[in-house]
């Protein structure tokens, strides 16, 4: 039998699995991680034992493939991790009567040259084949279980694990200038902030035993370029480095990467807001103490 105070959190390993456990559950409920080594969602028989051996009543997928650049020559992994993985899961919380949260991403959207953020209901056309794999994890979970939330967020950065904000801050520390996009439009967001929002969230269909069931998106307030977000992250790397920098716009064809990146894909929560009550904050506060903890 399912114990109902329990969330089962899978890819504790990763930056959003990190930032979960360590943030405070809700009153009343526990938190359990596993990392890749202890359950790899791609195997549907260490998924069938971690549910059995734990129990939970409600399951959150942090687990994915996130390297975009490798999934263009690795797709099959992809796929693996962000499609078979969460249909492994799904089954076996349909199977266990378990609910499903499961992370995806802003990178299901982008081929269809939209500047308006985007709705769940707006058609996907992933450019690349992280987005591939995500929108056919989104796919399998639908058909394998019905009490699933599936969370698509943007751009997220945090302390704990490597994101924009470390590469940047490598840059900023050895160049005098660095070259930055401003033609990648999406709305950054911090995993600390996320982590918080879920366990809410979760706590909500825990205590209600059920819920507006879907696809709902929750990502940062602010809409900005990667040039933008990098001119934030220096107005606080530079109160700890005594220099000058220069940072300078550039279009994406400069740096030609292997996967191709959408030149927008905010997404729209307001959806998740009037269901569930849930927004996040302007995350510069969050910014300023993630510089403040990496120098």
């Amino acid at each position: 039998m399912a114990k109902q105070n329990k969330i089962l959190v899978f890819g504790a390993g990763g930056m959003l699995g990190r930032e979960l456990l360590a943030a405070a559950p809700p009153p009343g409920l526990e938190l359990i991680g596993l990392a890749r080594a202890q359950a790899d969602i791609t195997s549907a028989e260490q998924v069938a034992r971690a549910m059995a051996e734990h129990r939970p009543g409600l399951v959150i997928n942090a687990a994915a493939f996130s390297n975009v650049d490798g999934a263009e020559s690795e797709p099959q992994a992809a796929l693996a991790v962000n499609a078979q993985g969460p249909q492994n899961l799904a089954k076996a919380c349909h199977e266990a009567g378990a609910p499903f949260i499961h992370i995806s991403t802003d990178y299901v959207f982008g081929g269809g040259g939209q500047t308006r953020p985007y709705l769940e209901s707006d058609p996907p056309m992933p450019l690349n084949q992280y987005g591939v794999s995500k929108l056919r994890g989104e796919e399998l979970v639908r058909a394998a279980c019905s009490r699933h939330l599936i969370v698509r967020t943007s751009w997220l950065f945090g302390a704990l694990a490597r994101n924009f904000i470390h590469l940047m801050l490598e840059l900023m520390r050895s160049r005098s200038t660095i070259k930055v996009v401003d033609d990648q439009v999406g709305c950054p967001t911090p995993a600390a902030d996320l982590a918080q929002a879920l366990l809410r969230l979760a706590a909500m269909v825990l205590e209600q035993g059920d819920a507006a069931w879907g696809t709902y998106h929750l990502g940062g307030p602010l809409v900005i370029n990667r040039y933008q977000f990098a001119q934030m992250i220096w107005a606080e790397a530079r109160k700890y480095l005594n220099k000058d920098l220069t940072i300078e716009p550039v279009g994406s064809e400069v740096f030609a990467a292997p996967a191709k990146r959408p030149a927008y894909s905010a997404l729209d929560c307001a959806k998740i807001k009037q269901r569930f009550g849930l927004a996040l904050a302007d995350w510069r506060p969050e910014l300023a103490r993630i510089v403040k903890l990496l120098q």
